[in-house]
């Protein structure tokens, strides 16, 4: 497997384009309350505890990828590590690919099955993943000027709508929400699972790298958060996807409403989420086979992806489960943390893994 380098710039910039799924997807339902404006909070102690999460991460990764690590520490247990990299990137790729299906079948409606645009989305994904990273960091360059670009002119054309009355005290309805929300950022969060898999790939300052996501991404979603409460208020509390509700209320002459900037951003973001994905599949496989990388299981990945998205889209009891925060909080701390510990930990107690 040719394993291209990247800068730490084309990387962080994949993910904060990929991250931006967690804001356009936000509602109350996952949140656990009415009060928008205590989610900004909710993503502040998300991003300390990112930092805390990511820790043994930055152990690992001048020893290799974390699964390699564990293979060659841990002898053939350590194939449990990249088979659970694996699924976890499985169930983060269905959970992100519902949603967005849920959302075209009960909010946009189309007049043609939402399942093809899924299946097109993974398409285009699984196709960019095979040319490797280095091919889904240029695309996501790009991806990141078109979505600044059509954000900027939807938040531009709110924002003269904002209502400072709009505007509710936080924690008036305790810390809960807060908490809630918290979970659901943290649990949304796959950058730690690509960092443990990918960082050995990117050249550069990585430790600034992250700093800068952190800091771009809190700076994005605190400015769609405010302008969500200030321009819908409690309005927002009954919207399934309030980004989207308003990116309707804008209108430029002859385009009307700019929802379709909406939709067209999810569709970006998601293409390089699942392609960035879906290389990292490519890294776990090749860390179990060794030297000689076959390309079916990862085209196999992307058919159980589409496969695991429609039955959580069809089946109410698979459909809560996958999206269901808690558990994918719980998932989301395992790969980013429990794993790379536990093979870094192997790697020192056999000494193995040493720094080259």
């Amino acid at each position: 497997m040719v394993r291209t380098k990247i800068s730490q710039a084309q990387f962080f910039v994949s993910m904060f384009v990929s991250h931006i799924l967690v804001t356009i997807a936000l509602n109350a339902k996952y949140t656990g309350g009415e009060s928008i404006l205590d989610n900004i909070v909710s993503y502040a102690i998300a991003m300390i505890a990112a930092v805390i999460i990511a820790l043994p991460i930055w152990l690992c990764q001048k020893r290799g990828t974390v699964p390699e690590l564990a293979v060659k520490s841990m002898g053939s247990v350590g194939y449990i590590v990249p088979a659970a990299y694996w699924l976890y990137f499985v169930l983060a790729g269905s959970s992100s690919l519902a949603l967005f299906q849920i959302f075209l079948m009960d909010t946009v409606n189309p007049g043609f099955s939402a399942s093809l645009v899924t299946a097109a989305i993974i398409g285009v994904a699984l196709y960019g993943a095979l040319h490797g990273i280095e091919t889904v960091a240029r695309c996501a360059s790009c991806v990141l000027i078109v979505m600044l670009l059509g954000c900027g002119l939807v938040f531009g054309i709110v924002a003269a709508r904002f209502d400072p009355k709009n505007l509710e005290p936080l924690f008036q309805y305790g810390y809960s929400q807060t908490i809630q929300g918290t979970i659901l950022f943290i649990a949304r969060t796959s950058i730690f699972a690509d960092m443990a898999v990918l960082l050995p790939q990117v050249k550069g300052r990585k430790g600034w790298g992250f700093a800068g996501w952190i800091l771009g991404t809190a700076a994005f979603v605190s400015l769609t958060l405010l302008l969500i409460a200030g321009c819908l208020g409690r309005y927002a509390y009954t919207q399934n996807f309030p980004v989207y509700v308003l990116a309707a209320l804008t209108e430029v002459r002859s385009l009307q409403r700019l929802d379709a900037v909406f939709t067209g951003v999810w569709m970006m973001g998601l293409v390089i989420k699942l392609a960035m994905d879906l290389y990292a599949c490519r890294v776990c496989f090749f860390s179990i086979t060794g030297n000689r990388e076959r390309k079916w299981p990862v085209c196999g990945t992307a058919i159980l992806l589409l496969g695991l998205t429609m039955l959580a889209v069809g089946n109410s009891t698979v459909q809560r489960w996958l999206l269901d925060p808690w558990a994918l909080f719980l998932c989301t701390v395992v790969s980013g943390s429990v794993l790379p510990l536990v093979s870094w930990l192997a790697a020192i107690i056999r000494g193995k893994g040493a720094v080259k």
